[in-house]
């Protein structure tokens, strides 16, 4: 698989990990199904695929103890 980097201030970079969570990099903004902003971030975030984080939507770290 072909890695893509870019040298723009704003590339936003989502990454899938494996066994893990998604990962955003970047400047952006989480939206909630209400369409209210709950985050503003223009760094990183981690979003929970498993189900398990006690943070749900957001990545705690409890995908580890299943794997």
């Amino acid at each position: 698989m072909e890695e893509l980097h870019h040298d723009k201030k704003d590339h936003t970079e989502v990454t899938l990990r494996p066994h893990g969570p998604l990962v955003i990099k970047g400047d952006f903004e989480v939206i909630d199904e209400d369409g209210k902003v709950i985050e503003r971030k223009h760094q990183q975030m981690s979003f929970c695929r498993c189900r398990m984080s006690q943070k749900w939507p957001f990545c705690d770290g409890s995908h580890k103890a299943a794997h």
